[in-house]
């Protein structure tokens, strides 16, 4: 069985997954502080909301890391002790299965079938926005109340095919340059969060659709919250099934 030496060195980033009841679940970092043999290594103690996360001793954790161009990897291990390393809270960790590639992409991905819209502003014409004041005058009886923005927002819809926590993949009806920007919303989890991303893959489909894979650029951190959440919840329970 290949062990911690092949695989990590001081410094890596390990994350610690904590399933604290049957529907609470929470993933903390920890970093190498020393690979001691290959079953045993020292992590930094993780902490969670700016304190120390209390481990349990002789408690069997599952433990992933990610090698750069191989993949994600993941094992379990077992809290042998807590410890200071150069006077830093730390623990030992006892090395208690196969370390098991998962997959290869940094940011374990699901399926997430769900629907979502890209947002463009559009610029209107003067006729435009004569139209629409005269559509207005109907509530109005004074068109000094009236006031019409110039630009609007389209929504141009997509159904979602699956998510990360690094980008989304989507089918739609338009096409789009790599390297091309774009901002959206999609439903998960009965909620609607938006997004600023990046064009990473354009594929064309039987159907007319186009398969674009969406790179995120910039998510705000209670939709980065959800996103995690979500994904994290199908990764346990595939844990838990033994699929993983």
């Amino acid at each position: 069985m290949n062990g911690f030496l092949k695989y990590l060195k001081i410094a890596d980033e390990v994350d610690i997954m904590i399933f604290k009841n049957d529907n609470e679940s929470i993933t903390l970092k920890c970093f190498v502080y020393e690979v001691t043999s290959d079953s045993q290594l020292i992590l930094s103690n993780p902490v969670s909301e700016g304190r120390l996360y209390p481990l349990e001793k002789s408690y069997v954790y599952y433990f992933r890391f990610y090698i750069e161009n191989l993949g994600m990897y993941l094992f379990k291990g077992i809290l042998k002790d807590r410890t200071q390393y150069d006077n830093l809270p730390s623990v030992i960790i006892n090395l208690s299965s196969d370390i098991k590639k998962v997959q290869r992409r940094k940011f374990f991905r699901v399926n997430l079938m769900s629907q979502g819209n890209l947002l463009f502003e559009k610029q209107l014409s003067e006729d435009e926005v004569a139209q629409m004041k005269q559509k207005m005058l109907a509530k109005f009886k004074n068109e000094k109340d009236i006031l019409v923005d110039d630009v609007i927002v389209e929504k141009v819809p997509f159904d979602t095919l699956d998510l990360s926590g690094g980008g989304l993949r989507i089918l739609i009806k338009e096409s789009f340059d790599l390297g091309e920007f774009l901002e959206g919303e999609f439903k998960i989890s009965n909620d609607w969060v938006k997004f600023k991303g990046e064009v990473t893959r354009n594929e064309k489909k039987d159907d007319n659709r186009y398969e674009v894979g969406i790179k995120f650029l910039e998510v705000d951190a209670n939709t980065q919250a959800k996103i995690v959440a979500y994904v994290f919840e199908i990764e346990r329970n595939l844990i838990k099934k033994g699929l993983m």
